[in-house]
Formats: structure tokens, C-alpha cells, sequence
């Protein structure tokens, strides 16, 4: 649900308007409207440094451990020029390695040498060169001009040493190097650099067991300080400039503290219930169970003020769909239990998301029972026998959902879940504009939830035939009459049945394809079902015969499939129930949306 706001505005003397922010700040619930401004160059930078920071953040949370120690450095902006010095050594560092590789590389073929050696024959009056040439292309008759001797060979290619005492020995098909060191220097170089990187590593893993609280503070200071701008900035200033008014929003339940608090520092206000033209910032109220799926819905947009929280509505929907198109016991225990682990590791920001991964989990583990999957392993009636099957285990086979129940099963859930849609939707007209706006929405949901449910029920032989086409005429003539003729209260009879008829063109083609889109939970838990049974097919059937081996090429099968498997199976069973819920049910509930977070003004 949404709650209940109360408009708030202040009449402040602007030489105690700075006092009076910061007394707000401590408050921290009034929601304040702050206007479109240019923001200053200060806070742009303010900006480039938070995001800096947030980079910083992900780095140092990639390094730490569980180990956590107190601050070495405390203050965040020391830290984050120690951390991008550190940095700036490790990229210095690694490139100095990297061309020493390179040039290591260069000169193994060479073998080893001392450097010294050769300089000394040159200083004896002797050339030394190191040549390279083409394994044909050699001549010969290069051994008149110097005593030449063949190093090493590298596929076609030649490493000559030629020492000559007269003329260097020149050729075009001879390309000479200069080499001043052996690849033995560069090793020792390179081990040097090495150290010397670990040492920095090492610095900034320590660095990092304390990091991510110190930056954190420091983001969140910066924030305080963008926000205290913006809010400074918009409060408008009148009488001269010699009074600033400031409009925001408070909870209602937090009123009675909230003037309290103004009333003891003497301040000019007032307190008035929002009309339907206000722009109302949104704060959701939600039990324990919904309150996990409010992140689900802020993917789309929150509600505006006027209409329903659809959040505690399509919660367990949601839950269910997810279930239906992973649809694998297996798969989710596994989603059950690591949630459960990670529960006893994360963060108390984190835990809300592992709690909704395990009631998503939870609800996979139910449906993969009712369909009878288990990593892959169909369990359904005459899937599995044998002497060693149990007779409980028999009887439950028996109960296990087939394909064309499930089929069946998404498309009823699918229209429960479109009338469930159509009646809050009637709901909230009744809410906003009056009970006679949501009669012609009544008329539709008789004619959906009742008529044409009776007329298809007895066409298939479920209750009797003459009794569900009664009903269905009954209902239907009901229902149409509202539909038909009171779709627009105030205007003609004539235009509402015009409207009327439009409506319900729209409506049978509308409601078709929105039941119609709930098979793909089907279609995506048999996908998942046949992928995890063709990897467990593929384990048995490509594992050599050799006893150890054979198991390992199993694991090994076994493994990577199902992970693959699992990982397409969990990205198809979050965005199809989110597209469902966005599109068919939000349309059939008549969800608008357009709304703005409650964030009040406060020093966190």
C-alpha cells in the first residue's frame, strides 16, 4: 500500500535559513520538492568524484576477504589518493613486466651469453655480431668472410653468431641485432618487478579490509552535500528576498513529531492534505513477504499517489510464475539452499534479495515436484519403474502433472490472474472518481469471471450443459447491460453504447492474446526440463566404459550442462514473469504509474 503524505510548507527569515535546513536535515522526513536546476560546477565535480569512488568501492570489495580490520586511514579522501597511487603502481609496474617479457622473449633464442665476454673480443679488435636469416638463404661461402656457427634454429629461421676480424660480414638475406643482455638478466629483472608488484598487491589487499566503510562515508557525505544544495536552491525566495518558502512532504503517521519539532524552534507552517494535482512522492508500506518484490516493481516505475500498490498483488504471481517456468525441484533446492548460505554471509542490504531468491527458490522446489523434474530426471507416471521403486514413491507418480496439464494449469493461472487485474482495476476507479465510474468495469468482469467460465465449463462436459449456458446468458446479459450502456457516466446512452461496442472489440481480442501469453510459463519450464535431460542423456552416453574415467567425464558432463542450463533457465524464469506482470496485468489493473521515491532530506 501506499502511504498517506501531508503537504508541508515553510516560511523561513533568510538569514535563519541556513539554521533552519540544518535542523530539517536532523529531522530527516521532510521529503522536499526540489525544482530543475543547473547544477554548479562544485557539484559536477562532486558528482566524477562519487562515481570514482563507487569504482573504487567495487575494486576493493573484489579484493576483500571476509577478514575485516579497523581503518589505517580514515579519512576518504587520503584513502582514495593512496589507493589510486597503489594503482598507479600496479599499472607501472605490470607494464615494465610486460616489456621486460617481451624482451626476454626476444633473446632466448640466443641462449645464454655474458655480455662482458663479448664486449671484451670487440675491445680485442674483433666483431662480434648476432644475425638471423632464412634457412634458405644460406650461403656457404659467409664462412670465408667469418667464423660463423649456427646458435639455434626456430622452424625456418637461423640464429647465427659470426666473429670476423676484419670487415663485419654483410649480406642482404643477414639481419643483425644488437643484443646488450642475456635472457638471464631480464629474468632477474623481471623477478625484481615481480616483488616489487606483490609488495603493492599486498598493500592494497590490506588496504581493502577496511576500504569499502571509509569510501562508503565518504560517498555518502558527498551525497549529503549535493542533496543540501539542491534543497538549499529550491526554496523560493519572496517579500524582497527577505523570506524563503519551502515546500516538501511528511508522512502523515509522523506528523504530530514533525510539528512538534517545528513548533519548538518557532517556525511559520502549514500542514495540508494533498489534492489530486499534486505531484505526491511515494513511500510503500508493505508486509514483510511483499515488501521483497517492491524492487521487482521499481523496475517499471512506482505507483502515483491516486492509484493501488500493485506490489502486495502480483507478489505471489510473481512467485508462482518463476517456479512454473524453472519448474525443477532440483534446480531449486539448490536455489534454496545457497540463499540460505548466503544469508549467514551478506550484509543486512543484501539479505532482502537473497530472502525474495529463496521464496523464488522455494517455489521452483514445489513446482518441480508437482511436474516430477529433478535435475532433469522425469519422475512422472511410468517414467521411472522398477523392482526397487517404493510403493509411496508409485503413488505419487501417479499425481505428477503431464504436459497438458501444465498447459492447461498456465493458461488458468494466466486468467485468474487477468480478473484479479480487471477487479482491482474496478477497485481503484471506485477509489479515485467514484463507485458509478467502476460499474461498466463490474459489467466486464461479470462477463469474464463468470459467463464465459460457466459457458466453457459446460461445453466441456464439467457441469451440466443447460446449467452453465443459463448462467453464462444470465451473467452475461448482466454484465453487458453496465458494460454496454454505463461506460462513460454523464454522457449520452447512444455515445456509452457506441463506446460499448468499441470496448468490446477491444476487450475479446485483448483478453485472448493476454491469456494466450501466460503459456510461455509452460513452454519455458518443458524447455528447461528437456535441456537438463538431454545433458543427463549426454553423460551417460559419451562417458567412456574405463571405471574411474567414466565417472569424471560424467561430473564433468553433469556439470557444466546443468549449470548451463540453470543459468538460461533462471534469465528466462525472471524476465517472463516480470513481462507478464508489466504488461498483461498492470494493462488489465489499469496501473498508470509515473511515481517518485519518498527520499526525505536527511544527513545520511
Amino acid at each position: 500500500m501506499i502511504e498517506s503524505m501531508k503537504k508541508v510548507s515553510l516560511l523561513v527569515y533568510h538569514g535563519e535559513y541556513t539554521n533552519v535546513l540544518e535542523k530539517l536535515r536532523n529531522l530527516g522526513v521532510l521529503h522536499v520538492e526540489v525544482g530543475e536546476s543547473e547544477l554548479s560546477t562544485e557539484n559536477v565535480a562532486k558528482i566524477t568524484k562519487i562515481n570514482h569512488l563507487k569504482n573504487l568501492v567495487n575494486e576493493m570489495d573484489s579484493r576483500r576477504t571476509d577478514e575485516e580490520i579497523a581503518p589505517l586511514i580514515s579519512d576518504g579522501e587520503e584513502l582514495m589518493k593512496r589507493i589510486e597511487d597503489l594503482n598507479h603502481q600496479v599499472t607501472i609496474l605490470s607494464q615494465d613486466i610486460s616489456s621486460l617479457e617481451k624482451e626476454k622473449e626476444s633473446v632466448l633464442p640466443w641462449g645464454s651469453f655474458n655480455p662482458e665476454t663479448i664486449e671484451g673480443i670487440r675491445k680485442a679488435g674483433y666483431h662480434v655480431q648476432f644475425l638471423i636469416c632464412e634457412d634458405k638463404n644460406w650461403d656457404e661461402q659467409w664462412r670465408e668472410a667469418a667464423d660463423i656457427e649456427l646458435v639455434n634454429q626456430e622452424g625456418s629461421e637461423m640464429f647465427l653468431m659470426a666473429v670476423s676480424r676484419g670487415d663485419k660480414l654483410t649480406h642482404p638475406n643477414l639481419d643483425e641485432v644488437e643484443l646488450e643482455h642475456a635472457a638471464s638478466f631480464f629474468e632477474v629483472q623481471i623477478q625484481e618487478k615481480q616483488k616489487e608488484l606483490d609488495r603493492v598487491n599486498a598493500s592494497l589487499d590490506e588496504i581493502s579490509l577496511y576500504a569499502t566503510k571509509v569510501l562508503e562515508q565518504t560517498i555518502a557525505q558527498l551525497e549529503s552535500e549535493i542533496n543540501y544544495a539542491k534543497v538549499f536552491n529550491s526554496g523560493e525566495k519572496v517579500a524582497d528576498d527577505k523570506l524563503v518558502v519551502l515546500t516538501g512532504w511528511i508522512p502523515a503517521k509522523g506528523q504530530e513529531d514533525f510539528t512538534g519539532a517545528l513548533d519548538q524552534e518557532a517556525l511559520v507552517y502549514t500542514i495540508d492534505a494533498p489534492t489530486p494535482e499534486d505531484d505526491m512522492p511515494i513511500k510503500l508500506k508493505n508486509s514483510r513477504f511483499a515488501r521483497l518484490f517492491e524492487s521487482i516493481g521499481e523496475l517499471y516505475t512506482l505507483p502515483n499517489h491516486k492509484e493501488l500498490d500493485l506490489t502486495p498483488f502480483f507478489a505471489p504471481f510473481y512467485m508462482l510464475f518463476f517456479g512454473f517456468c524453472l519448474g525443477d525441484a532440483g534446480y531449486g533446492l539448490l536455489i534454496v539452499l545457497g540463499t540460505l548460505w548466503g544469508l549467514t554471509k551478506a550484509k543486512p542490504k543484501i539479505k532482502p534479495l537473497l530472502w525474495l531468491g529463496f521464496f523464488l527458490g522455494l517455489s521452483t522446489t514445489i513446482m518441480g515436484i508437482l511436474g516430477g523434474t529433478f535435475f532433469g530426471i522425469m519422475f512422472g507416471k511410468d517414467a521411472v519403474t522398477g523392482e526397487y521403486i517404493q510403493p509411496w514413491f508409485k503413488e505419487y507418480q501417479n499425481y505428477v502433472l503431464n504436459t497438458d496439464n501444465l498447459m492447461v494449469l498456465s493458461l488458468v493461472l494466466g486468467y485468474i490472474q487477468v480478473v484479479f487485474g480487471m477487479i482491482l482495476k474496478a477497485v481503484n476507479l471506485a477509489r479515485v472518481y467514484g463507485f458509478k465510474y467502476s460499474i461498466a468495469q463490474i459489467g466486464w468482469i461479470i462477463i469474464v469471471a463468470i459467463a464465459i467460465p460457466a459457458y466453457g465449463l459446460g461445453s466441456q462436459g464439467m457441469i451440466d450443459v443447460a446449467l452453465g449456458n443459463q448462467i453464462a446468458v444470465v451473467a452475461g446479459v448482466i454484465g453487458a447491460i453496465p458494460a454496454l450502456l454505463y461506460n462513460t457516466p454523464g454522457k449520452n446512452i447512444l455515445l456509452n453504447f457506441g463506446t460499448g461496442l468499441w470496448d468490446s472489440y477491444g476487450m475479446a481480442s485483448g483478453l485472448l492474446g493476454d491469456v494466450l501469453s501466460y503459456i510461455r510459463l509452460f513452454a519455458l519450464g518443458l524447455s528447461s526440463a528437456i535441456l537438463g535431460s538431454v545433458f543427463n542423456s549426454l553423460a551417460m552416453d559419451l562417458s567412456p566404459d574405463t571405471v574411474v574415467l567414466r565417472q569424471l567425464v560424467m561430473i564433468l558432463i553433469l556439470a557444466f550442462g546443468h549449470s548451463l542450463n540453470l543459468f538460461m533457465a533462471l534469465l528466462g524464469s525472471f524476465v517472463h514473469p516480470l513481462r507478464l506482470t508489466f504488461v498483461e496485468f498492470y494493462k488489465n489493473a489499469g496501473f498508470e504509474g509515473g511515481g517518485h521515491k519518498y527520499e526525505p532530506f536527511s544527513s545520511k
